[in-house]
């Protein structure tokens, strides 16, 4: 009886690797070995051998053969069997062993499993099992555990995982199996959390937070996680950091809704790989962006901006998926073409373009209200074009008629601001000839020149409405006239007042202009010269108020005398007489300060000359005696007393000598008219 067994698993030049055939026999066969029973029968049949020569040397040849053969045999070393052609239910026990260790000889995980199976079929109380196959799957366990976690550090966890649970459950490995399981999942999940994180976290641009996430990758307890990918998330980073950048300048550009910033836009989308993070978000902004051309296209062709919206068309990608809605937009294009001739000719081929597009196409219904929009148009043309005609007759009835008939056009028309125009022009026409004789009547009766003629020639103009053609010349006439009768009226109460404020009655002059009142055509110059005759008066009674005051003859007095007279308003007759008397003042304003000097008194006499106003003449002089005198406060504690030199030397830094009076020996006044 003969049994095969396959081989094709095991290694390529294993011994095994050429078929062989097994042959059973039964115990007597092997007793009696076939080559001697044949050659008996064979030498009982050969009567010509019964020479003893011949036998004996017959019989010494087979035996020579037969040890030969044997020697042979003893050291030959014995072929593997053939183990795919095996009948494994009938396979004797070492067989299954000699199959088995080919089949983990392969060191991958089919063939530790195979060999596992393979002589884990035997019965436990089979006498190999003790002593020999027990101890080789738990050999085998062990180097297949070792092989899923090889393939959990390579970063096929789950072919790590249907490994490890190959191994058989009564291997003493199997009893570490699901922990390890667990360990590696554990592992598994705190590598992708980070991973995962940090690529969230780049999606939102935070790459200091994504780069602390990537160093977290290297303490990760799997080779894969650690090095691949570490290795691969921070490259990522250092892409999304690019990247970013582009996509905000891509979409900057795009904000700008022009061709050259839609195609800036495109090509800094279009250099994001499909390994960023931001490729997703790139895809999805490119086909915003060529939707918004898309849009911005048919803006273009609403405004009649052709050659633009053409351009913009053929700009938008292919690959957006929009090519039937830039189709039609062409024929749109052509047809707006055809609209902007603005006459019933050009807007009828402009709809039978659009009516080129079917109802499956995407802008079908865009297009039929375009249609329908044209169409309203063609009847407006007409209706305009009839007014226009009628319009042509020129009397106030016929353009009456064409202001009725252009009234009908909705105001929504694209028509309708040349209609507006046109009855603006054919209104005011009608206006005009309306109301001219009207104006024309009230001009003639204000040439009377009387007030009741110019109140005659106001109510007559006002007949003509602010809001009609000839309103604002009608307005001008009536505020002329007006002005002209508030002067005739109030003229001889302003001449009244003149004339009182030139006797002097100052009081009289302001009360009787303080008739005109406010708006009236001469309320400017009385209020004009209310102001001049208040000016005059308050500086007249300042003048005398420091007049009086100086007339004390102090210091003090001619101190606040000279602060009254500074009071006097500038527009105020008075106030050339203030300026002489402020410049004599200061004079006898430092002659008294003079006379403290003399008694020592030199801050008195200081604080005196500091009050001479900077515009008087004697306000140089008032500051050279000024340092002198400082000078001589300070000194005076040091000097016992002075000579005739140091006399000298003061006189010398404080000017010139003044007169009895205070005054330069030279100094000429003007004596007031006052």
């Amino acid at each position: 009886m003969t049994f095969k067994y396959d081989d094709s698993d095991l290694p390529t030049g294993h011994p095994s690797a050429s078929s062989q055939n097994w042959t059973v026999t039964s115990p007597d066969e092997e007793r009696s070995p076939p080559n001697q029973r044949s050659s008996g029968s064979a030498l009982l049949g050969m009567g010509w051998l019964r020479s003893w020569p011949i036998v004996m040397l017959v019989i010494f040849g087979f035996l020579g053969t037969v040890g030969t053969t044997a020697v042979f045999s003893l050291f030959r070393i014995p072929s593997s069997p053939n183990c795919r052609t095996i009948f494994w239910p009938t396979a004797s026990a070492s067989l299954r062993l000699q199959c088995a260790e080919a089949y983990a000889e392969k060191g991958d995980v089919k063939g530790l499993v195979a060999a596992i199976n393979l002589v884990d079929q035997l019965p436990e109380d089979h006498p190999l099992r003790q002593d020999i196959i027990n101890g080789r799957i738990e050999y085998w366990a062990s180097l297949l555990l070792d092989l899923a976690e090889r393939s959990f550090e390579e970063g096929d966890i789950e072919g790590a995982i249907n490994n490890a649970r190959k191994i058989p459950t009564r291997a003493a490995a199997s009893k570490i199996v699901e922990d390890r399981i667990a360990y590696w999942e554990k592992v598994w999940k705190e590598g992708a959390d980070i991973f995962n994180t940090a690529t969230n976290k780049l999606k939102k641009k935070d790459f200091q937070a994504a780069f602390t996430l990537s160093v977290a990758l290297l303490d990760v307890d799997n080779q894969y996680w650690a090095t691949k990918k570490y290795g691969e998330l921070t490259k990522l980073i250092s892409l999304a950091r690019g990247d970013s950048r582009k996509l905000s300048e891509a979409l900057a550009a795009a904000k700008t809704e022009t061709l050259k910033g839609f195609l800036s836009a495109l090509a800094q989308l279009e250099e994001i790989s499909e390994e960023s993070v931001f490729y997703e978000e790139a895809k999805k902004e490119k086909k915003g962006i060529a939707n918004r051309m898309l849009i911005v296209g048919e803006q273009l062709l609403a405004n009649r901006q052709l050659q633009s919206a053409r351009a913009m068309l053929n700009a938008i990608p292919k690959e957006a998926g929009l090519g039937k809605e830039v189709a039609d937009l062409q024929i749109f294009a052509a047809a707006y073409q055809q609209a902007q001739l603005n006459t019933i000719g050009g807007l009828e081929a402009a709809i039978n373009q659009l009516r080129r597009l079917g109802k499956n196409r995407p802008l079908y219904e865009k297009s039929q209200r375009l249609v329908a929009q044209w169409q309203q148009e063609i009847k407006d043309i007409a209706l305009l074009t009839q007014a226009r005609e009628r319009a042509l007759r020129g009397s106030t009835t016929d353009l009456t008629a064409a202001i009725t008939i252009a009234n009908q056009l909705p105001r929504s028309s694209t028509q309708w601001e040349e209609a507006a125009t046109q009855i603006s022009q054919w209104r005011s026409r009608v206006e005009t000839v309306q109301d001219r004789p009207i104006l024309e009547r009230a001009t003639q009766l204000a040439a009377g020149g009387t007030p009741d003629n110019l109140r005659a020639a106001i109510q007559e103009a006002r007949k003509i409405s602010a809001k009609r053609t000839l309103g604002s010349e009608a307005a001008e006439r009536i505020a002329t006239w007006l002005a002209r009768i508030q002067r005739i009226e109030d003229q001889p109460i302003l001449d009244q007042a003149r004339r009182r404020a030139s006797t002097g009655d100052v009081a009289g002059a302001i009360a009787t202009a303080s008739r005109i009142g406010e708006g009236r055509a001469l309320y400017s110059n009385a209020q004009a010269d209310i102001s001049r005759w208040q000016s005059q008066e308050i500086g007249q009674q300042r003048l005398a108020a420091a007049t009086r005051a100086a007339t004390r003859g102090t210091g003090e007095a001619f101190s606040e005398a000279i602060s009254l007279a500074r009071q006097v308003p500038a527009q105020s007759e008075s106030r050339f007489n203030a300026d002489r008397q402020i410049n004599r003042w200061s004079w006898d304003l430092l002659r008294e300060a003079e006379g403290l000097a003399n008694l020592q008194d030199f801050q008195r006499a200081i604080n005196l000359a500091n009050q001479v106003p900077a515009q008087a003449d004697a306000y140089e002089p008032a500051q050279i005696r000024i340092r002198a005198w400082t000078d001589s406060a300070r000194q005076s504690n040091n000097v016992a007393s002075p000579n005739s030199n140091s006399r000298t030397n003061i006189e010398a830094e404080t000017g010139p000598p003044l007169d009895e009076n205070g005054f330069p020996p030279n100094l000429e006044l003007i004596r007031s008219p006052n």
